[in-house]
C-alpha cells in the first residue's frame, strides 16, 4: 500500500486496507493531466475493450472545489485511459444545448443537464456521469470491468429515503422513487433507447421522467454494487466484509467544502485529498 493511502486517517482500518493502491504523483506529462488535462494515457491497458472512458462530472459554481477534488481522485487512481469533462450549464446554454428554466427544487445546476451525457458523448461507446460531490477511492477500471453491453444504463440501485429536509447549503431535500440512482450512471450511449435523450427531450421532460429513467424498461437498467455510490449517512461499512468497503464516497447531504458539513463522516478523507490536490497544483505552477 502506498504511503499516500497509509497516511489517510481512517476510522476503520479495514476500509484503509481495501483501497486500491495508488502511486505518488510525479510531475511529468501525467501529472499535468491531473491538474489541467482531461485524460490519462496508460499503454499497459491499450487493449482494454473500452479504450477511453468519457466521464462527465456535474459542475456547480458553488462547488467548484468539490469538482476539482472529484476529478483529481478519479485521474490519480485510474489505470485505464479516461477523459474527464465538467458539465457546465453556462457553456451548454451558450452552445444552445440547454435552455430550460431552473426549477425551485433543483439543488444544483446539473439536476437535469446530467441527462445530456449520451448526447455529449456523441451517442458513441460508454460514458459515465457522476455528481461532483464524490471522492473516488478505487480504480475506475474495476467499475468498467462490470460493464454489460446488454444494458442501456448501469447504476447503483439504492433503496434510499432521506430523513433530512435540507441538504448542502440549505437546499431542499426532495424525495422520489429511485432517489440517487441518477447521481452516478454508466450510459451505453450506442443503445437505441438512449438516443431518446436529445437536447429537446432533456429540456422538455419532467424530473420524474428523467430521474426515474422512464424512457427505459426495468430490465434495461443494470445494477452496480453500492460501494461505487456509497451514500454517507446511509450506507454502512461492515467490519470484516470487504464487499462493503467504499470505492466511491458520495457526500450526498453535503461535504466538508461546506462549513456546516466540515465534520461529516469520511470528511477527513476528502480533506486529505484536497490538501494533496493543492500541493500538486502548486508544484505544477512552479514547474
Amino acid at each position: 500500500m502506498s504511503t499516500l493511502i497509509a497516511e489517510m486517517n481512517f476510522k476503520n482500518e479495514e476500509v484503509k486496507k481495501s483501497l486500491s493502491p495508488v502511486k505518488k504523483v510525479e510531475f511529468g506529462p501525467v501529472s499535468k493531466n491531473l491538474i489541467n488535462g482531461n485524460h490519462v494515457n496508460n499503454k499497459e491497458n491499450a487493449d482494454y475493450k473500452h479504450p477511453k472512458l468519457k466521464i462527465f462530472i456535474g459542475y456547480d459554481p458553488r462547488e467548484d472545489i468539490a469538482y476539482e477534488v472529484c476529478k483529481y481522485s478519479l485521474l490519480k487512481r485510474s489505470s485505464i485511459p479516461i477523459e474527464v469533462t465538467p458539465i457546465k450549464q453556462s457553456e451548454l446554454r451558450e452552445n444552445g444545448v440547454y435552455w430550460r428554466e431552473r426549477g425551485k427544487l433543483e439543488s444544483t445546476e446539473f439536476s437535469f443537464s446530467r441527462f445530456l451525457t449520451p448526447h455529449l458523448a456523441d451517442y458513441k461507446g460508454w460514458a459515465m456521469f457522476v455528481d461532483c460531490d464524490f471522492l473516488y477511492l478505487g480504480d475506475i477500471k474495476e467499475l468498467t470491468n462490470l460493464i454489460d453491453d446488454t444494458f442501456a444504463i448501469m447504476c447503483v440501485q439504492h433503496d434510499y429515503t432521506p430523513k433530512e429536509t435540507t441538504k448542502m447549503d440549505g437546499a431542499v431535500q426532495t424525495v422520489y422513487p429511485r432517489k440517487n440512482w441518477s447521481s452516478m450512471v454508466l450510459y451505453n450511449c450506442e443503445h437505441p433507447k438512449n438516443r431518446i435523450l436529445t437536447p429537446e427531450v432533456v429540456n422538455r421532460e419532467s424530473g420524474a421522467f428523467l430521474h426515474r429513467f422512464q424512457w427505459l424498461e426495468d430490465d434495461e437498467i443494470g445494477e452496480i454494487p453500492f460501494v461505487w455510490n456509497f451514500l454517507v449517512g446511509h450506507n454502512r461499512v461492515v467490519e470484516g466484509d470487504s464487499s462493503t468497503f467504499p470505492k466511491a464516497i458520495h457526500y450526498t447531504l453535503g461535504g466538508p467544502w461546506f462549513e456546516a458539513w466540515k465534520d461529516c463522516e469520511f470528511g477527513d478523507l476528502w480533506l486529505n485529498e484536497l490538501e494533496e490536490y493543492k500541493k500538486a497544483k502548486e508544484k505544477k505552477v512552479e514547474s
